[in-house]
């Protein structure tokens, strides 16, 4: 019996051995089950024993299996607007790959910013935030990896381990820090956005989030880019000829009709996402982010860069990370038992001790305590489990529930210390030219000014969301 067959089984014992006690006080039967339905979570998504994804279907099963919630109020979720928001960034972040757009800014950035090593960081640095905010930070590490060891290999740079080592990093950290900037950016993001509109009808729109979060993500980028200066010394050493840039960027010829047709798509998206108020409001429509969203992917299927030729075919589907889908609705459904049950409210009550504290220093806890707990688990475990219970404690004690999840929300992108932590950090790590002491020693710092920089602007700024 392996490891992981043990695991399973000592987790589903676990659940049942549970169910032989009496609820704890003050909760119910339906909210005791939702409780040892979130243990046995945990413990699974935890150890990875089973595949994140088909834990998030255990709520389908479990809970109209041992109690009377119907399927539908479970499944309910599962087909929250936000997924649908998340399919279609999947499918514009699929058409931005295939149209090879992305290394195209790239190569363009770093051809006009110069050849010294304060310039490279600060082009991949801006160039991978950039493309973060839009596709999965996965993704964007995975995109921007080739390009960095291939500039590595063909300059100076090569020899200088130390840059090498900083310039690795960068592309972990702004993928990170970018996903931050939008909605589909980021899993935290998003499930924020679907729990508050699913358990409390409020509406976080597209725009509203990237004028709260992009100031913030350009305080962050700007941050790590002065760490990165201080690190590195001789910021101003030229490494090559910057020819090179311009060389590299030239062999990818003019501007294609593929990439032409991704980019009049992708504008055209973000375009309605940011006029959608007025184009609601002047033509009587009610369009929403995740209209939109599916109405930028369906443009891939319906504007041909050729005769008869979509950048998208038939096959498309096997790129899209399903599993990932399934995760959000799981988590949403996990987070909606918690909340309708009572068991947030329950476990809220505990944390009065904290009632007394400065709205500031509990924001700043928080935000600590999320931030080093996301460097052992998920993020998006993290994000769903958290998020009902300060959700509950904020009602509880009168405070803005908004300005309360937030650093939930915001802190849990922010983690930089362990290769586990995020897997940005695991696809560098990977390379073999980074030790775990040098990344704790350069993530702990980025974790700190992180928590800090986020708790001062959640604090002074949460208004524009509007809420």
């Amino acid at each position: 019996m392996n490891t992981k067959t043990i695991l399973i089984i000592l987790g589903g014992c676990f659940f049942f051995l549970l169910s032989f006690f009496d609820p704890p006080e003050k909760l119910n039967e339906n909210s005791w089950l939702v409780a040892r339905l979130v243990i046995l979570m945990t413990f699974w998504w935890f150890t990875n024993c089973i595949p994140m994804s088909i834990t998030a279907l255990l709520p389908l099963i479990v809970v109209p299996f041992f109690s009377e919630i119907n399927i539908s109020t479970v499944a309910k979720p599962y087909a929250n607007p936000i997924i649908f928001l998340l399919l279609g960034g999947f499918v514009l972040g699929l058409g931005f790959q295939k149209s090879l757009l992305h290394k195209r800014l790239a190569m363009f950035i770093l051809s006009k910013i110069g050849s010294k090593k304060k310039n490279i960081l600060f082009g991949f640095i801006l160039s991978t935030a950039f493309l973060s905010m839009w596709l999965s930070n996965t993704a964007t590490c995975l995109l921007m990896l080739p390009i960095v060891l291939s500039i590595l290999n063909k300059t100076k740079i090569n020899n200088d381990k130390f840059f090498r080592r900083v310039l690795l990093l960068s592309i972990a950290y702004s993928s990170s820090i970018g996903g931050m900037g939008t909605l589909i950016g980021t899993a935290p993001n998003a499930i924020f956005a679907g729990f508050m509109f699913e358990n409390y009808g409020i509406e976080i729109s597209f725009i509203n989030w990237m004028l709260f979060s992009l100031p913030l993500v350009i305080i962050l980028i700007s941050i790590f880019w002065f760490f990165c200066l201080f690190l590195i010394k001789e910021n101003n050493l030229e490494v090559s000829n910057n020819i090179l840039f311009l060389d590299e960027y030239k062999k990818l010829g003019r501007i294609n009709s593929k990439e032409k047709i991704t980019l009049l798509i992708i504008s055209t998206t973000i375009f309605l996402w940011v006029f959608k108020p007025f184009i609601n409001s002047f033509f009587d429509l009610s369009m929403s982010d995740s209209g939109i969203a599916v109405f930028g992917a369906v443009l891939f299927f319906l504007i041909p860069f050729k005769k008869q030729n979509f950048l998208l075919d038939k096959d498309w589907f096997k790129s899209i990370p399903w599993n990932i889908l399934i995760l959000f609705g799981g988590g949403l459904s996990l987070a909606s038992l918690i909340t309708s049950t009572g068991l947030a409210e329950w476990v809220s009550s505990s944390l009065f001790i904290f009632g007394e504290l400065d709205i500031f220093f509990l924001i700043l806890i928080l935000a600590l305590v999320i931030s080093f707990m996301t460097e052992i688990t998920s993020n998006t475990a993290t994000t769903i489990l958290f998020l009902p219970i300060i959700a509950s404690f904020a009602i509880t004690k009168d405070y803005n529930i908004i300005l309360m999840s937030l650093p939930i929300v915001l802190t849990a992108s922010c983690a930089f210390m362990m290769p586990i932590a995020t897997p940005p950090n695991a696809i560098v790590f990977s390379t073999n030219e980074i030790e775990i002491p040098f990344m704790v020693s350069v993530g702990i710092i980025m974790n700190l000014s992180a928590v800090l920089t986020s708790s001062i602007w959640i604090y002074y700024f949460s208004h524009i969301l509007k809420i």
